[in-house]
């Protein structure tokens, strides 16, 4: 796959994750996805979450837990079938009202135009801060 193909798939999926998650998940993430996000206990939306049922239950745990207020795409990286999309997040913790900012970079890979895994890796100290209680 080119590299301006494999970014243009990833960054069409990731607005219809922001937009209308359950129909970005049927249509742009293969029935054996694992989407992994390594956080602190207290956050509750961490962990390997594996199939569209995972991934939906990822989904909604963040959306439970957190309002996004900004989500930026900075840049991307890419080669072949692999995309890195940098960038940074505003969120208000809906249980503690507090706010936070971080960085994050997001590994995807993809196969057949669907992405088969997403591994995050976040800047979690401010999460994990606003998270406390």
């Amino acid at each position: 796959m080119d590299d301006r193909n494999a970014v243009a798939i990833v960054l069409s999926v990731y607005q219809r994750l922001l937009s209308a998650p359950q129909a970005a998940i049927a249509t742009g993430l293969a029935p054996d996805v694992v989407w992994e996000n390594p956080l602190p206990d207290a956050i509750p939306f961490g962990g390997v979450f594996e199939g569209h049922e995972g991934c939906a239950r990822y989904i909604t745990r963040l959306l439970d837990a957190i309002e996004m207020e900004g989500f930026a795409i900075e840049d991307t990286i890419a080669e072949g079938d692999r995309v890195v999309l940098i960038g940074r997040e505003t969120s208000r913790v809906k249980k503690t009202g507090r706010r936070y900012t971080m960085g994050w970079v997001h590994v995807i890979q993809l196969r057949g135009g669907l992405v088969t895994r997403v591994h995050e890796y976040n800047d979690t100290a401010a999460m994990a801060a606003a998270f406390a209680e």
